[in-house]
């Protein structure tokens, strides 16, 4: 299943890695051809080459890092497996107290296949030691370390259709079955006395699991499961099972996704994943440890998801007692105590999910200053548009980086500057600009505005408010000076008129210049053949006298009066593409009525149990609006204009890779999975590329947010 969603978004990208297949990697060649999946063990990343039916060893131990080479050191190991593989597995285990500890085996198999290679991942051996036939179709497949002292690995895999040997325990008829194969250790390894695999849980008829993991196992203790299923008829669900043939579903629920409203436990519904992930323990305070698994992540199944939302990455809560899970776990709650948000990347699918402890990533923050943070539980996501999303696992929720790295998150606001007709800032700034979404709190720190605003649904972007400015498709056009019905009489088209009321102004002009003194236009008469006449209000003899010295300048433009809708309002630059709407002193814009919070700020009480009264934020759909509200008798002059920013303090992390044609890294366009640890104190990511048949290493405590990297990145291949 992995490959095939990633195998459709390579066939899609073809030809650009055809035509920069002349890229060259920065490091260790190894020959590699199928890079569909990693997995780390021992500090080894393993890796497929799919076409070479084999796996390849990255030993993260040496300097220079390098894969590990064969007998012969002049090639790379190679450990041949089943045939084609592309997913990989390993022993996961836990000690004592949580950390994460690698088993004796790491497992591959391929999509449609029907086997397995179990492979010693013990760096002394880096072997096959057997290949489990199953005799069907295998879809998923997960497994655990040993829990005890000559305890075996025990893995654990879905097959889509039942063998003879599941029959007694799920009838010969229905769905598929998960098995259970206990393997001895690999001293002294027989295949011949592994002991039969045995069904462990009986699907439904036409399920398929999509992704499977094992909750912590503990000696003694039956072992959890956690399966996304997928059934044909279009329906998904997440389940927690217990290993032990009863074949009883205990279901992951999250509240029924409504547009613009605060999710409630009163009305759940089933989950759509396709890739499920846990992790170990991890530390939130010097007091506060949360458990190894307590938290189950998944990749929503887009495929069959039929809500409004259905791409990203949720987390569902097992409670706070492994010994005792919830008998009705949902979706977990953020650090603030609200329903999480969906972490969604920026574009793309999600292609790959890890979570590990005690890694470090460089925090650029609302100072300019780079800082080096530790984060108790970090979540990495690839996607198909090529961008790395990093986001807090430990909080469950994005990491905002716009934050002062002494007082935390800075409040969402605003900025209005006054700028003359040259965009010259000018000396005396006063407040013109009001920005308002209906209930929510008053900023303290708008520049230059009044401001009440929601943090979390704040837009970006920057608008211009021109008074009395030119409109638009009316500037320096040309003056028919053969006309003399009427002095100073300006023709021009129809549709550009459309804009102009009784009361806006004309401005003439020649090469040299603009004509000091505009003139009112009294009023407009549509001539029938697609012209309009703009006449002028020469009512006034000091306006009549001054501008007799330009009757004769052949250029005209019209801008606003200063008493009908004085502003003209501009997203962006002044231009006549960016152009939104004339508007009055006091008359609001409307920017959205439909804005929602995509961010808990850390103060955020919607939706907390027990709830909160009153509350500080609104709920959803929020409206944001802008008025400006200072006019003809202010001090403002024609062609000034107030740039306004929206400032919502908010910032992913996300980064990308530089492919362009400069760069060595062209072909690395499309990530699959991921894996990540600290390699003598350095955080580091390997991230698997099919795009490039290669594995990319990024230094998380160098690499720059929210820009194309090349810099901090290894490339193998």
């Amino acid at each position: 299943m992995k490959r095939g969603f990633l195998a459709a978004l390579l066939l899609s990208g073809a030809s650009l890695a055809l035509a920069c297949s002349d890229t060259t990697s920065t490091a260790g060649a190894a020959g590699l051809s199928g890079t569909y999946d990693v997995v780390l063990s021992n500090q080894l990343v393993f890796v497929t080459s799919q076409d070479r039916d084999e796996l390849r060893v990255l030993d993260l131990t040496r300097s220079p890092r390098e894969f590990l080479p064969a007998p012969n050191p002049l090639e790379p190991l190679s450990i041949p497996v089943i045939a084609r593989p592309d997913s990989l597995t390993r022993d996961v285990g836990y000690d004592a107290t949580g950390n994460d500890v690698s088993g004796p085996y790491i497992y591959a198999r391929s999509s449609g296949g029907r086997g397995i290679s179990v492979v010693a991942a013990d760096r002394a051996r880096l072997n096959e030691v057997t290949r489990l036939a199953t005799g069907q179709l295998i879809t998923a497949f997960a497994a655990h370390a040993p829990v005890a002292d000559g305890a075996p690995s025990v893995l654990y895999y879905a097959l889509q259709t039942r063998p003879a040997a599941a029959e007694q325990l799920c009838g010969p008829f229905g769905g598929g079955v998960v098995m259970r194969q206990d393997l001895p250790g690999p001293e002294g390894f027989d295949a011949a006395a592994l002991p039969p695999a045995l069904p462990v849980f009986c699907l439904k008829p036409a399920d398929t699991v999509l992704s499977m993991i094992t909750l912590p196992a503990r000696a003694n203790v039956t072992d959890s499961l956690v399966l996304a299923i997928r059934n044909v008829s279009g329906t998904s669900r997440l389940v927690r099972a217990a290993a032990d043939g009863a074949s009883v579903e205990i279901p992951y629920k999250r509240p029924r996704p409504v547009p613009y409203a605060v999710p409630t436990y009163t009305d759940l519904i089933d989950i759509p994943a396709r890739l499920v992930a846990t992790h170990a323990s991890f530390k939130v305070s010097d007091t506060v440890t949360v458990p190894a698994g307590r938290f189950v992540y998944v990749v929503l199944d887009e495929l069959t998801c039929n809500s409004s939302d259905c791409e990203g990455v949720i987390a569902l809560d097992n409670g706070p007692d492994p010994l005792a899970p919830s008998t009705a776990p949902a979706l977990a709650r953020d650090i603030t105590g609200a329903p999480m948000l969906t972490l969604k990347p920026s574009a793309g699918l999600p292609t790959g999910l890890t979570l590990r402890t005690g890694l470090e990533v460089r925090e650029l923050l609302s100072d300019g200053v780079a800082y080096t943070t530790p984060v108790p539980l970090l979540g990495i996501v690839p996607s198909s548009s090529g961008e790395i999303t990093l986001f807090r696992a430990d909080e469950r929720r994005a990491f905002n980086l716009d934050r002062d790295p002494k007082t935390g998150p800075l409040k969402a606001s605003v900025s209005a500057e006054l700028r003359d007709s040259n965009e010259a800032v000018r000396a005396d700034q006063f407040q013109a600009i009001t920005v308002s979404e209906p209930g929510c709190p008053q900023v303290q720190d708008a520049t230059n505005a009044t401001a009440f605003l929601c943090s979390g649904t704040v837009p970006n972007g920057t608008y211009r408010f021109v008074f009395q400015g030119a409109l638009p498709g009316l500037t320096s056009l040309t003056r028919d000076l053969t006309v003399e019905d009427a002095p100073i009489l300006i023709e021009t088209t129809l549709a550009t008129s459309r804009g102009v009321v009784p009361g806006d102004s004309i401005v003439l002009a020649n090469n040299a210049g603009a004509c000091a003194t505009a003139i009112p236009i009294l009023r407009l008469e549509d001539q029938g053949n697609g012209l309009t006449r703009l006449y002028p209000d020469l009512s006034d003899p000091a306006i009549a006298t001054a501008v007799e010295p330009c009757a004769s300048y052949p250029l005209f433009s019209v801008r606003a009066g200063p008493n009908v809708k004085p502003y003209l309002l501009y997203a962006g630059a002044e231009s006549s593409g960016s152009f939104i709407q004339r508007l009055d002193v006091n008359e609001p814009y409307t920017v959205s009525s439909f804005l929602d919070y995509y961010a808990h700020p850390d103060d955020f009480d919607l939706g907390l149990d027990p709830p909160k009264s009153p509350t500080t934020y609104v709920p959803a759909p929020l409206t944001l609006t802008m008025t400006a509200t200072i006019g003809a008798q202010s001090r403002l002059v024609a062609g000034d204009r107030y740039v306004v920013t929206l400032l919502p303090r908010f910032r992913r992390f996300v980064f990308g890779v530089d492919t362009g044609s400069s760069s060595n890294l062209a072909v690395y366009t499309l990530p699959a999975s991921v894996v990540a640890t600290d390699v003598e104190g350095s955080s580091l990511a390997f991230i698997a590329y099919p795009s490039a048949d290669g594995i990319l290493q990024v230094a998380l405590e160098s690499i720059s947010d929210n820009a194309k990297n090349l810099q901090y990145l290894r490339a193998f291949q």
